[in-house]
């Protein structure tokens, strides 16, 4: 049950850091503040739905 808790937070700290790299790409580019607040939120959401949806399959 715990190693269930330890993946869960890997991939959600993961997907955290790789939405605020989108942000920081996107508003180095001279986008808007909603634009890329609104980029690193969709691939947030998109990483962590996938990472999680990838750790159901291959432990359950």
């Amino acid at each position: 049950m715990s190693q269930r808790g330890l993946w869960a937070a890997i991939i959600i700290v993961g997907a955290l850091a790789l939405g605020f790299a989108v942000i920081g790409l996107f508003w180095s580019t001279g986008t808007q503040v909603p634009g890329a607040l609104g980029a690193g939120g969709a691939t947030f959401l998109g990483t962590a739905t996938l990472g999680i949806t990838v750790r159901r399959f291959l432990t359950d």
